[in-house]
């Protein structure tokens, strides 16, 4: 073997070992990686994460740590319990997976393609700590199919990721308005349009004004619809310039034995929905009307009611 032809298999060696350890810097630094069988997802800790980026077509939500029990997504406050189960997801190191297809022509219906995918990112201390396409839930729910940004190969992944990775913008954000203890209420004003009423506690008993005597089942049953408000969504920018809360169509104030406010809230109601927001929050959310009855009864359904009169029958006469 000439010297020419030895030089050449020292760099073909050379070459063949700076890939082998390229394929293991990868490896080491958690990437994902494929094979013809199987997907391999580096399980990501919870605490690694700093920021989740999802773009599905022309929405983006970005979820970022404020702190170890706080989120925003968007800059809104976050759902932490739909970012805990994202978490756990993302560290989930029993989850397995199945090559169920290879063409590109597949993806759109499996929901990885790039028009109809979630494209996530997820990254933490500077560096990309896990990219994935996120597509449909598979059938039986068991999981979902994911895809590499740079291959066509589809997989489907066992276990809930798919489902945390897909959820629509607003279901990443707190929809919870407030949580009120019923004995930290002492005084309920209420404003249904033009018409207004007052509960306040008297001992153990509630009055209503106008009206006198209130209906003790009927206040306990609007505490607990104050125990925790909860919006069904939140008003777009065109809908949130549409909504009118000055005068507010209906109007809940909650004070303390003090007389300080506990909660204030104004409510719109219009073609598009009901829409509520504290006084002191820019927020505007969606609710549905039912829960707005039961934060704001009609002052009807909280009188306590007289007992009807007993109406005695003579006795007959005998022989009639």
């Amino acid at each position: 073997m000439s010297a020419r032809q030895l030089a050449r298999l020292g760099l073909v060696f050379l070459a063949l070992v700076l890939l082998w350890g390229a394929a293991a810097l990868t490896r080491r630094a958690g990437g994902p990686t494929a094979s013809h069988d199987s997907l391999t997802l580096p399980p990501v800790a919870r605490n690694a994460v700093d920021t989740v980026t999802l773009v599905k077509g022309n929405d983006t939500t970005v979820l970022a740590r404020i702190d170890s029990s706080r989120w925003t997504a968007n800059g809104h406050p976050a759902a932490m319990s739909a970012v805990g189960e994202l978490l756990d997801a993302l560290a989930d190191t029993t989850r397995s997976s199945d090559l169920v297809a290879e063409q590109r022509s597949t993806q759109a219906s499996l929901g990885v393609d790039s028009a109809g995918g979630t494209h996530v990112r997820a990254r933490g201390h500077g560096r990309t700590l896990l990219e994935v396409i996120a597509g449909n839930r598979a059938g039986d729910f068991s999981g979902g199919y994911l895809r590499l940004p740079n291959q066509n190969r589809t997989w489907e992944v066992q276990g809930r990721l798919v489902e945390a990775l897909t959820r629509t913008p607003d279901a990443w954000r707190e929809h919870r308005i407030a949580a009120v203890a019923d004995d930290s209420v002492s005084t309920i004003e209420v404003n249904r349009g033009a018409r207004r009423y007052t509960l306040r506690r008297e001992g153990k008993g509630w009055t209503l004004a106008p009206g006198g005597a209130a209906d003790s089942t009927a206040v306990t049953q609007l505490l607990e619809a104050y125990r925790t408000i909860e919006a069904t969504g939140f008003a777009t920018p065109l809908q949130a310039d549409s909504a009118r809360f000055a005068p507010p169509d209906r109007r809940a104030r909650l004070l303390r034995k003090d007389g300080t406010p506990i909660i204030t809230l104004l409510f719109d109601s219009t073609a598009a929905g009901d829409w509520v927001k504290a006084d002191t929050g820019r927020t505007i959310y969606r609710m549905d009307e039912y829960s707005v009855d039961r934060l704001t009864p009609a002052d009807s359904t909280l009188r306590k009611q007289k007992p009807a009169p007993v109406r005695v029958i003579p006795d007959q006469p005998a022989g009639h």
